[in-house]
């Protein structure tokens, strides 16, 4: 599956969230108290400060996957995958029912 026919997919569902694949990027691997999460290196570059509850743990490079609200504040955690193809595939078998 693409990029274009996942976009297709969600957009026959009644659901508002949309997937957002990023270009291969930079990534800090952040644990919390609860899981592990992804930011993206230049976001994280701007925080000078990590709240208590949050550890630095790597650093990545990588495809970001996730959905997203258009025009809202939703959205699902970053995931990083080390391909496109995984990032896709990540979304089509987590987020889409079929």
């Amino acid at each position: 599956m693409t990029y274009d026919e996942l976009c297709e997919e969600y957009a026959k569902t009644d659901e508002f969230m949309k997937p957002q694949i990023t270009h291969r990027d930079s990534w800090w691997v952040i644990e919390t108290d609860l899981s592990t999460t992804f930011e993206r290196y230049e976001s994280a570059k701007r925080s000078t400060e990590m709240p208590d509850n949050r550890y630095l743990i790597d650093f990545t490079t990588g495809y970001g996957a996730r959905l997203s609200a258009p025009g809202y504040l939703d959205c699902t955690d970053w995931c990083v995958f080390d391909t496109e193809q995984e990032a896709i595939d990540y979304l089509a078998e987590t987020y889409l029912e079929y």
